[in-house]
């Protein structure tokens, strides 16, 4: 009960909703009391926020907000969301809480990690003041508005992991999803890949990973989560009706199956708006924050009002990602991409070339090099989200097992 009301009390926080957009449910008494209890709740927050909201602007284009920012450096850089500033038809510009209002330009661009280094003409801002020690699992977190209000709070779901399927260890086998177990059924065998060479064929059925019984597809990607590239793993496999122990030396994912960040996945969307790159992060925290995709890239706060990161992706209706602090610091000091060489590519995009039209057309979802296998990688996405609902399929199979 008090988890449901935390969480409904997150989602009715002023810019959590539309103003126009009303709960029928709520009688205009108890719509009162929610209210009022946001309002306190906005107050108690104040002092916690304070300093951060300093460090916290608004990204405009034109009377579009694009994204928010965080000040960084010596105040004169703004870190934003590159897939949201990237296609802007217009001249940048960024508001403080304060009301001061500065032109920017894009000079760097981390395209792995979807961050835009905005350069800001005139005098500095506040520079935010980082805190490098990595949340708790469940530490409460924030993320401020520039006028000292809430955007979002939530708690940390996962802690710090790497999104990147290429720098993920991998096997080199698909699973038959028609297999009742026990163990996984292989239905085909990657070529060139760990599985192909430690001999394991079509028809063989994982038992064992380590030490560890694996029951169904989701048991092995849990065994093998954590594990780099190049990591050896003893396994259990059974041919016809014999036994046999492989070892396996774990590759790396192939780059075409990695699933692209600007590309929009429709389970995700169906939980309301994301952002358009949301996943392929090398180092983020999970949390339950509900931010809204115009008010990612400001910073993070943790109980203490210390600056623990800056906000990544609305991944989904229950996902928000953040960059922890030790991350952006290592990030900022490596070298970026030239954002004129990522704008001359993008030119070539049909989405780029209609925004360019009409500032008030949606976004392109993410800017990135022009890619001549963009509609096989399409095709390969959808294949990704097949290979998911497959996996709640047999979850809810073995459930009513």
């Amino acid at each position: 009960m008090r988890q449901s009301a935390f969480l409904l009390l997150a989602c009715l926080l002023p810019g959590w909703l539309p103003a126009q957009e009303e709960i029928p449910l709520f009688r205009p008494e108890e719509r009162q009391v929610v209210d009022g209890q946001a309002d306190e709740f906005n107050h108690a927050l104040a002092p916690i926020l304070a300093t951060a909201a300093k460090s916290t602007v608004r990204v405009w284009v034109g009377r579009r907000r694009l994204a928010y920012g965080t000040v960084a450096a010596d105040g004169r850089k703004v870190l934003t969301k590159f897939s949201e500033v990237g296609a802007a038809a217009g001249a940048l510009r960024v508001e403080a809480g304060d009301g001061a209002v500065r032109q920017v330009t894009v000079t760097d661009v981390y395209q792995n990690e979807d961050i835009a280094v905005l350069a800001v003409r005139g005098e500095p801002l506040t520079p935010v003041k980082w805190f490098t020690e990595e949340p708790r699992l469940g530490g409460f977190l924030t993320a401020p508005q520039p006028g000292g209000q809430p955007a979002a709070f939530g708690v940390v779901s996962v802690l710090e992991r790497n999104l990147r399927e290429t720098d993920k260890a991998f096997l080199g086998v698909q699973g038959d999803f028609r297999f009742g177990g026990p163990g996984v059924k292989i239905q085909e065998v990657t070529p060139d890949s760990g599985a192909a060479a430690a001999g394991l064929q079509q028809g063989d059925v994982i038992l064992q990973v380590k030490e560890r019984p694996i029951s169904g597809m989701l048991e092995l990607r849990s065994a093998l989560t954590g594990l780099a590239p190049g990591s050896r793993v003893p396994m259990t496999v059974k041919r016809g009706e014999a036994q046999l122990a492989v070892e396996v030396l774990l590759g790396k994912h192939p780059d075409g199956r990695q699933l692209a960040g600007e590309r929009l996945s429709f389970m995700e969307l169906m939980g309301g708006p994301t952002s358009r790159v949301r996943d392929s992060f090398s180092n983020v925290i999970q949390s339950d924050m509900c931010l809204a995709p115009d008010q990612i890239g400001g910073p993070v706060v943790d109980l203490q009002g210390r600056v623990v990161g800056i906000t990544m992706a609305r991944a989904d209706r229950t996902r928000s990602l953040v960059m922890p602090a030790a991350a952006v610091i290592r990030l900022l000091e490596s070298r970026p991409t030239d954002p004129a060489q990522l704008k001359v590519a993008a030119r070539n995009l049909p989405e780029t070339r209609r925004a360019a039209r009409a500032e008030d057309d949606p976004l392109p979802p993410g800017i990135v090099p022009a890619d001549p296998e963009r509609l096989r990688r399409h095709l390969e996405d959808m294949q990704r989200l097949m290979d998911r609902m497959r996996e709640e399929m047999e979850r809810l199979d073995q459930q009513n097992r």
